[in-house]
């Protein structure tokens, strides 16, 4: 378990970013384009890329 812990320490701008900022994108880019699987996709990956920049430059959300 602590691994887990260690984990969501040490990733968890990146697990945000792709929830939070995954949802938000990709619920924006549904209601602008036509819902499909791949604008959903697209969404995601973008929170993903903003979570991992967040992380990598040391952008602090949460804490």
């Amino acid at each position: 378990m602590e691994w887990l812990s260690q984990h969501l320490a040490e990733w968890s701008l990146v697990w945000f970013g792709f929830l939070f900022w995954g949802s938000v994108f990709g619920a924006s880019l549904v209601y602008f384009f036509e819902a499909n699987l791949i604008i959903a996709l697209v969404g995601y990956a973008s929170g993903l890329a903003f979570g991992l920049l967040a992380k990598y430059k040391g952008w602090s959300w949460i804490s």
